[in-house]
């Protein structure tokens, strides 16, 4: 059997080589390119999108918050002022043995407390999350200082009364860049288990975005020896965070990760960012898995249109087959050729919705802001023409409050790759049936229905 024939009758039945005229079996196939293009452009958006989406919350969840590895004090709480004292000496001499005997697998570490508390503002309050860091919390930490956006001020904590604050928890409080706050917490009184309240004052030498309001909404970055003075040490949490070089790399972590373990004491464990993190980043994956699967419906019915437009090509191209049937083609020569044809429809439509889903991919935040400026035209002109008054509400396609501000790009060759295969063998497969009965059609059988 020559494949080469085979390749090149696909071509004349898809019309290739016909001149102007045009037949409606090639007319379906045309839409079912189209069909197939414009179904796989929201699979790549969609794709892209997620991607980018939980690659962007993921590395502030990671960097911003619970580390590459987290090392916690588990202990039971102090009762007294004598055992705080002791339990703070024994985090730091855990800090300095892990920077000592762990120094080939980490690449960074810093020592925090984190608690709660009250931020009590110009104009109003709120709580949020206390975490007490060193001076150097974000000039020795550059991928956490990539991700920051000092929108005023600076990130100086050299001050002992000196906090920053999330771009959202100042807006809620009405705080400015030299404006003095309070922080309300609750400290312990080891006499009788009772708790007073302590009042603080501070003044915000900094504000600062992730890009990520459901972070920014909470952050209070205060310096370590000011909460150690006045966060509880039994409703606190003290901690080691440990950097390394690539936190993606599940070799190094699990190395990094047994060596901290082998020269921690007694009380302490050890758990990487996955731990901390899995119930977020199965909810990021289940969402998306969810997104592509409805999208792979929509190109299963895209696809099923190939085979239709096949059936109808057969029809029209039954003169042809019977004279080749006639003349000693085998039936497997007939069925290759229309599985080419299919093949062909299908890598045509591949290549429109691959570029095209590509190239809204890549400008997919200046797409969301084109979209939401014609939204809110129209709605703002449906204001006008009915006589409403007032003005309408901002419309927002991703509302800030749940997802980053700026959407990061992030192609993944390996899953563009799999949404090619997988569209290509679903042109194959759907064109099977009737390409496989083009091929055991008998000769005599075709010339009848043309008679």
């Amino acid at each position: 059997m020559n494949f080469l024939l085979a390749w090149k009758l696909a071509f004349r039945y898809l019309g290739l080589n016909a001149g102007r005229n045009v037949s409606n079996a090639r007319k379906s196939l045309s839409g079912s390119i189209w069909g197939i293009g414009i179904s796989i452009i929201p699979l790549v958006i969609v794709l892209v999108l997620s991607d980018g989406m939980i690659k962007g919350i993921t590395s502030r969840m990671i960097e911003l918050g619970s580390g590459h590895i987290q090392v916690f004090d588990l202990r039971p709480v102090p009762k007294s002022k004598q055992a705080v004292e002791e339990r703070r000496q024994s985090i730091q001499a855990a800090e300095k043995a892990i920077r000592m005997e762990t120094q080939p697998f980490i690449t960074g570490l810093r020592r925090q407390q984190e608690g709660t508390g009250l931020l009590i503002g110009k104009t109003g309050r709120s709580g949020g999350t206390i975490r007490a860091v060193g001076s150097d919390y974000f000039t020795e930490n550059p991928p956490a200082r990539n991700l920051l956006t000092v929108v005023d001020g600076s990130l100086d904590l050299s001050d002992s009364r000196s906090v920053l604050l999330g771009k959202k928890i100042a807006e809620k409080t009405g705080l400015k860049v030299g404006d003095s706050c309070s922080l309300l917490t609750l400290l312990p009184q080891y006499t009788g288990n009772k708790t007073r309240t302590h009042l603080s004052r501070f003044k915000v030498s900094g504000i600062l975005s992730s890009g990520y309001q459901e972070l920014d909404a909470l952050w209070i970055f205060i310096p370590l020896e000011a909460g150690e003075a006045i966060l509880s040490p039994q409703a606190s949490v003290n901690s080691v965070v440990v950097s390394i070089a690539d936190p993606f790399d599940e070799t190094a972590l699990t190395l990094a990760k047994n060596a901290i373990r082998e020269v921690l004491p007694a009380g302490f464990s050890v758990y990487t960012w996955q731990e901390l993190n899995r119930s977020q980043f199965y909810s990021f994956q289940t969402s998306k898995n969810l997104l592509l699967f409805i999208m792979f419906l929509i190109l299963l019915a895209a696809s099923v249109n190939v085979s239709s437009a096949m059936v109808m090509l057969i029809m029209e191209r039954r003169k042809e087959i019977a004279i080749l049937k006639a003349t000693g083609a085998h039936p497997f020569f007939i069925t290759l050729s229309f599985l080419l044809a299919g093949l062909f429809t299908g890598t045509a439509g591949l290549c429109i919705g691959l570029l095209g889903g590509i190239l809204a991919a890549v400008h997919i935040n200046e797409l969301f802001v084109f979209f939401e400026y014609v939204l809110n035209s129209a709605q703002s002109l449906l204001y006008y023409i009915t006589g409403k008054a007032g003005s309408p509400e901002t419309i927002r396609l991703l509302a800030p409050e749940y997802y980053l501000e700026y959407i990061p790009v992030s192609l993944n060759i390996t899953e563009l790759y799999i949404i090619a295969a997988g569209t290509l063998g679903l042109s194959v497969i759907v064109c099977m049936i009737p390409a496989v009965y083009a091929g055991k059609e008998k000769p005599l059988d075709s010339m009848r229905k043309l008679s």
